[in-house]
């Protein structure tokens, strides 16, 4: 099924879409959360996404085969028909004020996520409604290595 039809008479829909995420056991890792969060499905550009990749499988820790992986052509393109029909678009970035956990979850949502080392591309960015950020927790911010 593509995104098109799996969108089609549905509402509460949340999407992961990963604009440039490489590692595969990154990926893995995401799809895992994904999963466990209920997320309805990963949106990612096909000629990047490393769908034979047994670290990949791996690192899903059996999840690959509960979560719909929609493979598009192109993330901007795919983020503009989105918001065209109401899909609000959180942009995930550290610099962000806002925390994910104080947004209320209602509607259509994507959650954006960009690359490891360059986060989410400029010209991808403009289409976040929002844009917000994990805090990390401060007591493992002060975890230090045992002697």
């Amino acid at each position: 099924m593509n995104l098109k039809e799996f969108i089609k008479n549905k509402e509460n829909i949340n999407f992961v879409c990963l604009d440039g995420v490489s590692d595969p056991r990154n990926i893995g890792s995401i799809i895992r959360s994904a999963v466990s969060f209920k997320i309805d499905g990963l949106i990612v550009k096909e000629r990047n996404f490393p769908k034979d990749s047994k670290l990949m499988y791996k690192s899903a820790s059996g999840c690959m085969e509960y979560i719909n992986i929609f493979q598009v052509p192109n993330i901007k393109t795919t983020m503009k028909f989105l918001k065209e029909k109401n899909f609000w678009v959180y942009g995930f970035d550290s610099k962000s004020k806002k925390s994910f956990i104080d947004v209320e979850w209602k509607g259509n949502n994507i959650l954006l996520f960009g690359s490891e080392g360059e986060g989410i591309k400029k010209h991808t960015e403009k289409y976040a409604d929002f844009l917000v950020k994990i805090d990390m927790n401060e007591k493992n911010r002060e975890f230090k290595y045992f002697k």
